[in-house]
């Protein structure tokens, strides 16, 4: 049984309290259990427990065995002193503080309700990708529901955290955090990290120095990417390869290296150069694009800045020097959600918190207002029965099944824990 079980059973109460003794034949009456610590230093803090005639208050340890306090070096570690019991799976010897005071022991495993532990190596030992499928039909609405809220700030916080760190490498620069956090998913799942490469390779001070020119704009992002090595009879790819000489040479621009940009497995319309021409349009026909962005309050809302069509040269191609049939290169629904979920309500969500006009309803009501994810992880969920609505749904599946189901975080699960409670008293 692993350590992070027995703190689960500990923090919980899953266990007989009545008649526990210390290896050492003393009574144990638990007054408090204490609170988890998620810092350095033992796992619950603030305990009250009462051993044999005196009451304690202090620290409590929970290892696997006890040899394990001395695998970790806790009988060298003054922070451990304050120990006041050690709770283990197995007992195979006495331990002791810095201070050569042995510490009482409890041996769990004794005391573990019996149906706990058999429901947790049933849970965890299933072979599906979502463990707990069988007994979803147990949990109530009210838990689902309020635990897609938590799942969906925890996905959130997470990419909140991102932001942070992109303010603190510009200065508090939102116009700059937004371009680089753009340019970033424009690169689809294929591109993500070579595109985000780009944003570092063209600084955002020189790409919007040109935002009045479209040629200078694409010259620009073509040529840091590396499009534009090469002698094209292209009349259009020749005029942005003078523009970008110029550019380069005038910024000291360095390109990215060969082959970091792939086509591999994309459909024409994802194409990177589809993409990088879309994304120049954007910024030349949007000036203060931050406070448009970041003033939207519904999906529907995003249209009129993300209603945007490549150049007319990009009508007949998909990339330099190949004609193709006419088709105008807009922006799918599915491109402008993305766009919204991962790239908008962050940096949303983040402006709100650093100028205290957090409004979680607001971020709330725009998540509920985009359409569904689709793709590989949200179908599993959806065939044993837990649907998606919503763009917030599908955020809280996808971090879910991210962060706890491939993980087997099952007892850190609000849905798997209140499972393992429900079948506790079952025969």
């Amino acid at each position: 049984m692993k350590e992070d079980f027995l703190h689960y059973v500990w923090e919980n109460g899953f266990f007989e309290q009545n008649n526990l003794q210390t290896t050492n034949q003393e009574s144990i009456k638990i007054v408090s259990r204490g609170f988890r610590n998620s810092n350095a230093g033992p796992d619950f803090l603030n305990a009250k427990i009462m051993i044999g005639d005196i009451l304690w208050a202090g620290n409590v340890e929970i290892h696997k065995r006890s040899s394990d306090w001395y695998a970790h070096n806790h009988e060298k570690d003054v922070a451990y002193d304050n120990v006041i019991l050690h709770i283990v799976y197995d007992d195979n010897m006495p331990i002791y503080n810095s201070n050569s005071i042995q510490i009482p022991t409890l041996v769990l495993s004794k005391f573990v309700f019996k149906n706990l532990v058999r429901n947790y190596s049933k849970l965890i030992k299933n072979k599906a990708i979502i463990r707990c499928q069988n007994d979803l039909h147990v949990v109530d609405r009210f838990t689902i529901i309020h635990y897609k809220y938590k799942l969906f700030f925890e996905r959130l916080h997470y990419k909140y955290s991102i932001v942070k760190s992109l303010l603190n490498r510009t200065d508090n620069n939102w116009d700059q955090v937004l371009y680089e956090t753009l340019l970033k998913y424009f690169g689809g799942a294929v591109n993500k990290d070579a595109f985000d490469l780009l944003a570092q390779f063209l600084p955002y001070k020189v790409f919007t120095k040109y935002r009045n020119s479209i040629i200078q704009l694409e010259a620009l992002l073509f040529g840091v990417s590396g499009f534009l090595k090469e002698e094209k009879s292209d009349s259009y790819y020749q005029k942005l390869q003078q523009e970008f000489i110029f550019l380069q040479q005038k910024h000291q621009l360095e390109v990215l290296p060969d082959k970091v940009i792939k086509f591999n497995r994309l459909r024409p319309l994802n194409f990177p150069t589809i993409r990088l021409a879309q994304f120049a349009q954007l910024y030349h026909q949007n000036n203060f694009l931050f406070d448009k962005l970041i003033s939207i309050e519904k999906a529907e809302e995003v249209s009129k800045y993300l209603e945007i069509t490549a150049g007319t040269y990009w009508d007949t191609h998909y990339n330099f020097d190949k004609v193709t049939k006419k088709r105008k290169k807009t922006f799918g629904s599915s491109f402008v959600d993305i766009i919204l979920i991962n790239v908008i309500v962050p940096i949303k969500f983040a402006y709100q918190k650093q100028f205290d006009i957090y409004d979680e309803d607001e971020i709330v009501a725009l998540m509920e207002s985009i359409k569904p994810e689709k793709n590989r992880v949200i179908a599993t969920f959806q065939k044993v029965n837990v649907l998606a609505k919503n763009a917030l749904d599908t955020q809280a599946i996808l971090h879910l099944n991210e962060n706890y189901c491939t993980k087997k975080k099952c007892l850190s699960c609000d849905i798997a824990h209140f499972i393992l409670k429900t079948k506790l008293n079952e025969n």
